[in-house]
This record gives structure tokens, sequence and C-alpha cells, in this order.
């Protein structure tokens, strides 16, 4: 393996410096485009064809790219904007700014922004922008661009209003989610339900599969990058909806006009509040919210610097009180969330370079009380980043791209401190905080080879170093522990890793807009998260790689054909993929997670693999719009402590997958939208046998005490049944009666033909006719929503 990483890592050396030996064209001029749209506001990603050569504008809605002298005709597009033409004439260096005019109205048609997939080297991507999210029909009316993703082939949902991410194979620790480039540890709300992120603060949502950029790194299985959107420059403006359990209000306005600008969204659940009014006797003290807080400002110092600041907040809130007569007071209280905050600062150093500097700071925070009669329990746990990170851009010729950058975070984990008291007599229970290290270095080349092969090559290489202070258990050879520890000095090293992370894309551009990709990538992931559950419940640690638990590993190699057809109506793709994953990591049946100093102890180390085939169609235009995304796929894994060494299929492997999405304009104040799921059911270990067990006798009638132990054979033998769900959303946007004021009502119904799709299935035995039968659990039979959409 090692030598096979040697000679890759030569390769795409010895492929930078042909590239940097290259000379530029002499008679090149420096043509810089910024794309804004009527307040002033930069459109990022704005697609900039320039003859016929694409090009994705950066979030400050800019590109920068040399030219030889001569004419040309420029197009620009972006999703909610009416498109644009120009033609110009390049015979010196040259700055020129084009103004979008928004579609006037409150949401769009739902398209997949995807025309610049087929000419951009980059396989293995989905863009989804929220206006085309909020028209689609979701649980009880709440809007999730988390749960929308799920929808494209290639990513898969844990089950029934489950917000766990599977991408190709990978768990969902192993997707690196991200707001405004900000790492987002627990994106859940509602223990899985919903996500973190509030759709009137999103501006739109990438998913990467495959071919991940040399920028990204952390993760193994995907990149899902969440971007919210910037605040009105020109005048303030109110936004919201209510619905069934939870409202959302946004303001925006400018704090300098047309130099700076800023947004506030806040969404709050009202389920306890409700409750509380309805059934006040039996619910007492008892519920659930969570409410989060998104904000961002932007302030454009002059031509050439902006400072962009971004600020989330979001906690979730459960209580259960149980003050039965009858028996001892019971009291469960659990408050978690996420606390982050970042500044950055882009530059457009001149026409060539390009700089961005970020600061940022993450918390993830969970506290717990549990009270049994005078019994009392306190659990804490977290995690805290500090992070810089460095890009540029160099751009010094129309076929070559530079891009390169440092990374560097610092980790604080909290695995967990406990208190607890049982009636008079106190105990206290502190696991050692643990510190690491976290560094990356990336350089990688887009360049066009010919006019139709473009390559994009990439060298990532991360660092990571486990420190002190804390104190570690001593295991020895056989990996048990020994009963003794080792303190460990503020700052000396305790594990150190590094790896290269080479990273290549082909693109080869076919006539009548068709072209074919392929792409390798490696990844490195440093952290785990330690979760023995299917949901991902706030108790979850994650925790850094050290002597005993080796980083994860995964290659992949992916290809696909593109192709646009019906005068760019249509658009079409396949891909199919190959990935091995090595260092996976498993508990051992009954781990123990909560205030557990060994927990290395608990953990057994296996690897992975994972392919299949997806298949993509999609109408972006006219009264109907939609797509079709279909996955054909195989996950399994292999450990040598379970299934007898042999693979087994992953939980969350799914050999069929199916999703169908539809749109249609009624007329000028209806829309219609529909959404069918289809996929094989979840793999899962069911007992094959039963039998009984003498634990004892009884000290009262000396009576002996039998239990029932089941027994098992092999892993994730059992599929339940096939999961299949429809669902529809009918859109009113009335005709507004005031100028500024526009509206619109999103009626819903969720799992229209009451399937009863298992979330889990457990064995029920009858012991006096001595029958066992399974029996499923279900979570949602048809539920209505609906939700008032308001701006003005």
């Amino acid at each position: 393996m090692e030598k096979t990483d040697s000679k890759i890592t030569a390769f795409i050396v010895f492929v930078l410096l042909v590239l940097m030996s290259q000379n530029i064209y002499s008679q090149s001029r420096t043509l810089i485009i910024k794309v804004i749209d009527s307040v002033q506001l930069p459109v990022s990603n704005a697609t900039i064809r320039i003859n016929q050569k694409e090009r994705l504008a950066d979030t400050t809605g800019i590109i920068s790219t040399i030219l030889p002298n001569g004419r040309y005709r420029i197009t620009v597009t972006a999703v909610g904007y009416h498109n644009i033409t120009k033609f110009l004439l390049v015979n010196n260096d040259t700055s020129i700014t084009v103004n979008l005019r928004s579609r006037e109205s409150l949401l769009q048609n739902v398209i997949v922004t995807g025309s610049r997939n087929i000419l951009r080297n980059q396989m293995s991507v989905h863009s989804l922008d929220m206006e085309q999210i909020q028209k689609l029909p979701v649980v009880l009316g709440e809007v999730d661009p988390l749960k929308i993703i799920t929808l494209l082939p290639g990513v898969k949902n844990g089950g029934e209003a489950s917000a766990g991410i599977y991408v190709r194979g990978g768990g969902p620790d192993q997707n690196l989610v991200l707001l405004d480039g900000i790492p987002v540890y627990n994106p859940n709300h509602l223990l899985g339900f919903f996500s973190v992120f509030n759709g009137d603060a999103v501006k739109n949502i990438e998913v990467i599969k495959g071919g991940i950029p040399a920028e990204y790194g952390g993760r193994l299985s995907s990149v899902i990058s969440v971007n919210t959107r910037d605040g009105n420059r020109d005048s303030v403006k109110f936004s919201g909806g209510i619905g069934l359990i939870s409202s959302r209000l946004s303001l925006e306005g400018p704090l300098i006009k047309k130099r700076a600008s800023f947004v506030i969204s806040a969404r709050r659940t009202y389920i306890d509040q409700v409750a509380r009014v309805i059934a006040p006797d039996s619910i007492g003290r008892n519920g659930y919210f969570f409410y989060d807080i998104n904000a961002k400002a932007d302030f454009a110092i002059n031509s050439k610097n902006a400072l962009y600041l971004t600020f989330y907040i979001g906690k979730d809130d459960f209580t259960f009180t149980d003050n039965d007569n009858d028996g001892p007071h019971r009291q469960f209280n659990a408050i978690w969330g996420n606390t982050i905050v970042g500044l950055t600062w882009k530059q457009q150093l001149s026409r060539k370079w390009r700089h961005e500097l970020s600061l940022v700071r993450n918390d993830f925070n969970l506290n717990s009380q549990i009270a049994f009669s005078t019994n009392g329990f306190i659990f804490s746990s977290g995690l805290t980043d500090h992070t810089v990170k460095d890009d540029w851009v160099y751009t010094p010729a129309t076929w070559l791209r530079w891009k390169g950058g440092l990374q560097y975070t610092w980790h604080k984990f909290k695995p967990g401190a406990g208190s607890a008291n049982a009636g008079f007599q106190e105990f206290q229970s502190q696991i050692n905080d643990q510190y690491a290290r976290e560094a990356a270095g990336y350089v990688s080349a887009d360049v066009d080879l010919t006019t139709r092969l473009n390559l994009v090559a990439g060298m990532r290489y991360s660092y990571f170093n486990q420190v002190g202070p804390t104190e570690h258990v001593i295991y020895g050879p056989d990996g048990a522990p020994t009963g003794q520890t080792t303190y460990y000095k503020r700052g000396q090293s305790i594990a150190r890793y590094h790896y290269p992370e080479p990273r290549i894309s082909l693109l080869y551009k076919l006539p009548n807009a068709a072209s074919v990709k392929l792409s390798y990538t490696r990844t490195i992931q440093y952290l785990h998260l330690a979760t023995t559950s299917a949901a991902t419940f706030p108790s979850d640690l994650w925790v850094p790689v050290s002597r005993l638990i080796k980083p994860g590993k995964a290659e992949q190699v992916a290809a696909g054909f593109f192709k646009g057809f019906g005068n760019g109506r249509y658009e079409a793709s396949v891909e199919t993929y190959y990935k091995t994953l090595g260092n996976q990591l498993e508990f051992k049946p009954g781990a123990q997670l909560l205030l557990n100093q060994n927990l290395e102890g608990e953990m057994i180390f296996g690897s992975g693999r994972a392919y299949g085939l997806e298949l993509f169609i999609q109408k972006k235009t006219g009264k109907f719009t939609g797509w079709i995304g279909y996955t054909l796929s195989r996950a399994e894994r292999t450990f040598a402590d379970m299934n007898e060494g042999k693979p087994f299929p992953y939980r969350y492997d799914r050999t069929h997958d199916i999703s169908v999405v539809a749109n249609y304009k009624l007329g000028r104040h209806w829309e219609a939208s529909a959404v069918f799921v289809y996929g094989t059911g979840n793999a899962l270990t069911m007992p094959t046998g039963r039998f009984v067990y003498n634990v004892g006798y009884s000290s009262r009638d000396q009576q002996p005490i039998f239990t029932n132990i089941s027994q098992y054979d092999k892993i994730n033998d059992y599929r339940m049944p096939a999961y299949n769900r429809l669902d529809l959303a009918f859109t009113l946007t009335p005709r507004p009666r005031a100028k500024r004021f526009k509206s619109n009502w999103v009626f819903s119904l969720y799992n229209v033909y009451n399937r009863r799709n298992p979330y889990f299935i457990y064995i029920n035995a009858n012991e006096d006719e001595r029958t066992i039968q399974g029996k499923q659990v279900f979570l949602f039979p048809i539920l209505p929503g609906i939700t008032w959409n308001f701006k003005f």
C-alpha cells in the first residue's frame, strides 16, 4: 500500500512540475467579471460561459480569467435570475460588472441547477437552491434541506424521519457538513428527525459524492456544503413562515447602504406550548422544543476587499417529569446544541490573484440531568474547535488555474464529566479532556490540456497530532487494558499521523453537449463518532485517533457519462463508482460510551467496500419540471471479530433506491409537487433461536429464576420490508394586495397512501402459547401539513 501511495504521489508531483514549466501566452489579457443583482449583492455560483467554456463564480460573484485578444460572447445564468448575454471586445485588461434581474416570485420552479455539470470538471456533484426546495412536500411541513438531498442518487437516509445521511456506503460521521465553510458536528434537531438548517437562512446546498477537490478533507465519504444568504443592501425586509410545529422570522437590511448588510433568521418549535395548553394535567412540565438563530453580515471595504461574518446558535431542550403518587419522583432533562462563529476576509489582490482568510470557533455541547427519588446524576460532554484557513487562487492563463492553501485546527474534546448523589453521599467522575492539532496543506491545478480535455490534479497533505495534558490507559500486546495509566504533559505528543491525499479528475468534452468524466480520490479521517445507535442521539461522542484508534481511510474511483438534450431542457447522467474503506470502527455489544475512561477498549476495527451505479435524469424548464434518480449499490463491512471474519452487509446497504420528484405549474396561482421514494429494506440481525437459562433462585420462596437468551447466526442477514412512500404538496400564491407584500400557502400530504414503513422490528414471545412473532413499529401514518410563507 505504501509503495502504491509513493507512486501516486510521484505522479502528481510530476504533473504539477510539468505544468509549472509551461510558458504563458504573451498576447493574453485579464478579464474580471463580477455578477451582482439589482440591490448590489453578489450572485454566488453564477455560471459564466465565455464562448464555449464555462466557469463558476465564487461566493463573491467574481471570476478572473486570462484570454487572448479577441471578441467574446459572454452569457451569465443563475437560478432565480433572468439570463443575460453580452458581446465584449478584449484587447486590454478589462473588468466588467453584470447586473442580473431577479425573477419576481416568492418561490421558483423546482430545478436541479445542474446545467454546468456537463462541461464542469467536477463529477458526482448536485446543487439545489432553496427556492427549489421550499415547495416539495415534507413531514409536518417543516422544510429541511438535508431531507431533500436524500432524494438524489447515491445519497440515502437511515430510515423513516431520520436525519442520518449515508453517501455511497459511508456512515453519517463520514460526511463533511459545512455551514458557510464551517464544520457542523451535530446537524440534527429532535434526535435526528429534522436538521439544524433553517430554510429561511439557507441560500443553496451542494453535495459532492466523488472527485472531492483538494481543499476539502477530514471526512471519507462526501462534502455537504450549505451556504447562507446575504442580506439586502438596499432596504429593510421581513420574511417568515408559520407552520404546524414551528414558525420562522427573518429580518434583513443595509448596515451601510450599498456597502454592508445583515440578515437574521430565527426559528422555534412550539409543540410543547400547544400540548401544555391542550392537556395541562397530563403534560405538566414535560415537553420538547428546539430553536436556532442564523445571522450573517457582510461589508464591502472597497472594490477589492470584503468581510463576511457568520453566526449560528441552536439548542434542543427535552424535559420529562413523572410525579406519579404511587412511585418515586423521576425527572430527566437534556439540553444540547451548536454555537458557530466565523469571520472571513476576501481579497481580489490583482487580476490574477485572489485570497481568502477565515477564523472560526465551533462548539458542540450536551448537558443532561437525571433524578430518581433522592438520587441524581448530571452528565456533560462536548467538542470545541478553533480554526484558521488561508486559501489562494492564481489564474496566470486562460488554460491554467492554480489553487492552494493551509488549514489548522485546535481540537478540545470533552468526553464527559459527571456527578451523582445517592441520598447524602456524592460521587464525581471526570473523564480527562483530550486535545489535538489538525493541519493540512493543499495545491491543485485546473488545466486545459486540449480544447476538449481538462485535468484537475491536486495533492492534499494532512497531519494530526494528539497531545496532552491528559491521562491514557495502557494496553497490553493483546489490546486489553493493563490497569495502568500514563500521564502526558501539556503539548506532549501522544500519537502522530500524516498522509498524502491525491485527487485527480479528468473531463473529456464530446460533441452535442456531452462529456465523459473520471476521478480518483483518497481521503483520510482523524475523528470518529462513538455511537451504538442508528439514531444520531446527542450522547454520541466525537473521539480523536490515538495510539490504538487509527485514522479512517478511503479510496474511490468513479466514472461517468453526462449528456444534455432537448435544447438544454433535459440533462441525464450515469455514474459508476468503487470505494474501499480502511480502519472502520464498530463497538462491542453492550459497550459503555458514557463516562468510560477506557473507551478505546470497547472498539473493534475492520474494513469495508462499496460500489454501485447511479442514473439521473432531469427536466429543467417549462411548466413541468423534476427529476428521476436510481441507485443500484452494495455496501459491506468486514471485521475479524464479527460474523466469523466474513463480509456482511452494512446496516444501510440498499440494493435498489429510486426517487421521483415532479413539479407542475397548474396556473398563475397554483403549483403541484409530488415525491415518490422506493428503497430496499435496511439490513438487520434477527435471532435464529432462543433458549432458557437458569440465573439462580428466588431468596423469598427458593423457586428457580429463568431468563430467555436469544441466539444469533449471521450479521445483517435479514431485510426489513421495502420502503416506499408518496408525498404531495400544493402551493397557492394569491394575488398580492399590497405592492411589497408577497405570500403563499403550502398544503402537503406526507405518506399519501398510509404506507406502514417499519422504523424497527422486535420479537414478541408468548410464553403461554409458546409462540414467537416478529412485530414492526412504524412512525408516521398519512400526515397533513400547512405552512404560510410571507415576505415584505
